[in-house]
């Protein structure tokens, strides 16, 4: 536990020093130890998919196939922020922050109090038709994807599409938008991904000043100034401790 303390203490020196800091968050953000995430192997609702199914190509060919496999993952809007999202919240408020970069498309970051959230894979939250410009918030469609209705634009009658990036489509202009945040960047706290995919290496290619915490350990751990391989729930709370006690004994002064 001693060790954790002082990991904490100099990731709460690095976020001080620093006039630029990002974080990057993927799904591990929202483990805890009785709770995993939904890519945990053998666990998540992710491993018990098959990805050909989530292609725009089958979307456009099937979209009440779509619906009907994908149904599972609208349960996730049920769901309420966890205390690493509060957390992520809270730096950012204190302006040791400047952006949020997501690869989860939950809307978490925003629910929990964060304003500059950048969602590299789009969000669930919200669904677009088609075909014209017509777009509704998902949680007003969910009862008719539950019952298997294949949800429709009211203005032309296409499908509705949630706007999240399917496979084979271009990412979301927030990627390009990452890419410059993280190029400005003069330390990056990635939080909760293993940094697996091709899009999230290349979005950290170039990053010298990385801080990573995670559950597990990632593909560029060799790369990283600081790494907690722990709970983010756990660790972010220990680090706000850091911070206002830091805080608390400069005021005394």
């Amino acid at each position: 536990m001693e060790q954790i303390y002082k990991q904490v203490y100099k990731i709460a020196a690095l976020l001080k020093k620093s006039s630029y800091a990002v974080i990057l968050t993927g799904s591990g953000l929202s483990d805890k130890e009785d709770k995993l995430n939904f890519r945990s192997p053998g666990h998540g609702m992710w491993t018990m998919l098959d990805p050909d199914d989530f292609t725009i190509q089958r979307f456009k060919e099937n979209p009440n196939a779509f619906y009907e496999v994908g149904a599972p993952f609208f349960s996730m809007l049920e769901d309420k922020p966890g205390e690493a999202h509060k957390a992520i919240a809270e730096l950012e408020k204190k302006g040791l922050v400047k952006t949020i970069i997501t690869k989860n498309i939950d809307g978490f970051h925003q629910e929990a109090g964060s304003n500059n959230v950048l969602e590299i894979y789009g969000t669930l939250r919200s669904a677009s038709c088609t075909s014209c410009e017509y777009k509704v918030d998902t949680e007003k469609i969910v009862d008719e994807i539950e019952k298997k209705h294949l949800p429709k634009c009211p203005d032309c009658g296409q499908p509705l599409k949630p706007d999240v990036v399917l496979f084979g489509e271009p990412l979301t202009e927030d990627y390009q938008k990452a890419k410059h945040e993280i190029e400005k960047a003069d330390l990056v706290l990635v939080i909760g991904t293993a940094i697996i995919t091709t899009p999230t290496k290349e979005l950290l290619a170039d990053s010298k000043n990385l801080v990573i915490i995670n559950n597990d350990s990632t593909t560029q751990d060799s790369r990283a100034k600081e790494i907690i391989i722990n709970y983010p729930d756990k660790v972010l709370k220990l680090l706000l401790e850091a911070l206002n006690e830091d805080r608390k004994l400069t005021q005394e002064r």
